[in-house]
C-alpha cells in the first residue's frame, strides 16, 4: 500500500494523471487535491490563449524537464495520448450541468473582466461588467449561438486540429460539436466525475487511483461555489432568455446526463465494499428497511463490518494500463467519420 511520503516517482509504471479541466467545472478543487497529495510533483498548467492545446510533444517535454511529475491539471489538456514518454496516462475530467456552468461563466467574466486577456475580451460585450446578468446572457448567446449550439463541454474534447485531420469540422474555432465523438472519448477515460455529485465523484476517483497504488487526499467536505444555490429566477423555460440558455447546449445536456447515470452503479458497488462514513451507512439501512426489518439489520451488520475493517480494506490492486502512442481523440474521430453517422451529419 502506498503511504504518505512513499517515493512513488521511482516506479517506472506510475501513471501520469492528466486532469482535463473543462472551465467552470470545480477544477481548482480537484487540482488542490492533487497538489496536496503530490506537492512539487503536481503542475497546474495555465496558458493565456484559450485555444492553446497541450499536445503529446509538449507533454513529452514536460516529463523530460521533470521526470518525477505525477499529475497535471489544465484547461489545455485537450489531446489524449494513451502514454507519455513510455508512461501510461490516467485521464480524469468532470462534467457540470450545462446551465449552471454557463451562469458561473457569466459571473466569473463579469467579476474578472479587467484582468482577462484582450483575446478573451473580444468575445464579450465591452460593457460586460455593468450589464444585468440576463442581458449579458442574451447578448453573449446572440454571438456564440448565431448558427451553432454552444456546448463548450462537448467541444472541449473535440479539438479542431484533430477533428480537421479526419475531415470533420463545423467552423467553430474552439472545437467540433459532436456528442458521439465526445462520448466515445470519455468512455475511454479512466474517470469522469460530476460536479453536482462531487463527494461521490471524489470518493470514486480516490478508489480508482488506489487500485493503481496511488493515494490521493481530497477534501470531501469542500463547499463548492455552485451557481445552483443562487439560480436566477429568469432561468426557466417560460422566460425568453432563460429558455435560450437551457436550449443552447443540447450536446452538453446529453453528455452530462449520460455520464451522470453512469456514476451511480459504481458508487453503489463502492459503498458495498468500503466504509464511506455514517451517513451512507444510515442511507443504506433506510433503503433496506423498505424491504423489511431483516434486510435493514443485515445492512447495519454489513456496515459495522466495513467500519471495523476500514483500515485494511483499501488495498490497491494490480490493474494494467495501456501503453501505446495512440490518441483517444483520433481513434474516436476516425470511428465516427467512417460511420453512417458522419454522412448524415452536416460537417463541412
Amino acid at each position: 500500500m502506498i503511504e504518505p511520503g512513499t517515493n512513488l516517482t521511482r516506479r517506472s509504471d506510475a501513471p501520469l494523471i492528466l486532469h482535463c479541466h473543462i472551465p467552470k467545472t470545480a477544477g481548482i478543487t480537484v487540482s488542490d487535491g492533487f497538489k496536496k497529495s503530490f506537492a512539487l510533483c503536481h503542475v497546474h498548467h495555465y496558458h493565456p490563449d484559450p485555444h492553446y492545446i497541450l499536445n503529446q510533444e509538449i507533454l513529452d517535454n514536460l516529463l523530460e524537464i521533470n521526470p518525477a511529475l505525477l499529475s497535471i491539471s489544465s484547461h489545455h489538456l485537450r489531446s489524449f495520448p494513451l502514454s507519455i514518454s513510455g508512461r501510461p496516462t490516467f485521464f480524469v475530467t468532470f462534467l457540470r450541468r450545462p446551465e449552471d456552468a454557463f451562469i458561473s461563466q457569466l459571473r466569473f467574466v463579469q467579476r474578472e473582466f479587467s484582468s482577462l486577456s484582450s483575446e478573451v475580451k473580444l468575445a464579450w460585450p465591452k460593457n460586460t461588467p455593468d450589464l444585468p446578468l440576463r442581458e449579458l446572457a442574451r447578448q453573449y448567446l446572440e454571438v456564440v449561438t448565431v448558427s451553432q449550439d454552444f456546448s463548450p463541454q462537448t467541444r472541449f474534447f473535440c479539438n479542431p486540429a484533430s477533428m480537421a485531420k479526419q475531415g470533420l469540422a463545423d467552423g467553430h474555432q474552439y472545437g467540433l460539436d459532436s456528442y458521439e465523438i465526445a462520448r466515445s472519448i470519455l468512455e475511454e477515460f479512466h474517470f469522469v466525475g460530476i460536479v453536482e455529485e462531487m463527494k461521490k465523484s471524489l470518493e470514486l476517483l480516490s478508489d480508482r487511483l488506489l487500485q493503481r497504488g496511488i493515494r490521493v487526499y481530497f477534501d470531501l467536505n469542500v463547499k463548492l461555489n455552485s451557481s445552483h444555490a443562487s439560480t436566477p429566477d429568469w432561468l426557466t423555460m417560460e422566460d425568453e432568455v432563460g429558455r435560450r440558455v437551457l436550449d443552447a447546449s443540447k450536446s452538453d445536456q446529453r453528455l452530462y446526463q449520460y455520464f451522470l447515470e453512469r456514476l451511480f452503479k459504481p458508487y453503489s458497488e463502492l459503498r458495498k465494499r468500503r466504509w464511506l462514513g455514517f451517513k451512507p451507512a444510515a442511507a443504506d439501512a433506510r433503503e433496506a428497511l423498505s424491504a423489511g426489518w431483516r434486510d435493514a439489520a443485515h445492512s447495519l451488520i454489513h456496515s459495522a463490518s466495513l467500519y471495523r475493517t476500514r483500515r485494511t480494506a483499501c488495498q490497491e490492486q494490480e490493474i494494467p494500463s495501456e501503453v501505446c502512442s495512440e490518441l483517444l481523440e483520433v481513434r474516436a474521430a476516425r470511428a465516427v467519420s467512417a460511420s453512417p453517422l458522419a454522412e448524415a451529419a452536416h460537417y463541412h
